[in-house]
């Protein structure tokens, strides 16, 4: 997730009450040392002052690891009825569309784990390099293409928010800046780490972006 993409996104959230959003459903969480140390500013955006509010968070993830709650697949319906049994009053689901062979189903399949005039926060690439977990089809909507995704919602915020460039980006990350230049130095052992890495060089001063959108369940 990019720096100002978590920061539009806590800011949303920051904007809607607790009745309103709790507990928060978080769709491809990733794992809690991903959120606070690959990438502090997600933690620093979203979820403390989540925590400051007292709002309550349900991770959810494909991947067993620490700081997931909930682990399986949200397209699968047993496990979907697992989801819909926590009672999520809104989902936030960042980044894992363009992880997916069709993005529209998994659309589909968020927006029935929220009652109605339940909030949905998504967000994902609109300029950035392929990047695969496992895959990268290269999904990168607009604001609009992002909301029609959705069926049964309306428009309540949306934007392409501009986060710097890669160099930008190692820069914020330590821990990032050792890894992209470990893997472009050790092809053979990182061979789809060096492969993304080599394809970042040519974004060092191209600035990524990232659409994020804010529906509500009609």
């Amino acid at each position: 997730m990019l720096p100002e993409e978590a920061r539009w996104l806590g800011q949303r959230l920051a904007g809607l009450p607790n009745t309103a959003v709790e507990p928060l459903i978080n769709v491809g969480s990733s794992t809690g040392k991903f959120v606070t140390q690959d990438q502090p500013w997600i933690d620093r955006h979203l979820f403390a002052p989540a925590r400051e509010r007292g709002l309550g968070v349900v991770n959810i993830d494909i991947k067993s690891a620490p700081g997931v709650d909930l682990v399986g697949d949200v397209c699968d319906p047993a496990f979907r009825a697992r989801v819909a049994a926590v009672g999520g009053r809104a989902l936030m689901c960042t980044n894992l569309l363009e992880h997916v062979r069709d993005p529209g189903e998994i659309a589909s399949a968020l927006t029935a784990l929220i009652p109605k005039h339940g909030y949905l926060l998504i967000s994902g690439p609109k300029s950035y390099p392929w990047h695969a977990d496992p895959i990268d089809t290269l999904f990168r909507p607009d604001v609009d293409e992002l909301a029609r995704l959705f069926p049964g919602t309306e428009l309540v915020a949306g934007e392409v928010v501009c986060s710097g460039t890669y160099w930008d980006w190692l820069g914020r990350s330590p821990i990032g800046l050792l890894r992209a230049f470990g893997r472009l130095m050790l092809p053979f052992y990182f061979p789809r780490g060096w492969w993304s890495s080599l394809l970042k060089l040519g974004w060092f001063f191209r600035p990524f972006s990232a659409t994020c959108v804010v529906l509500r369940k009609l």
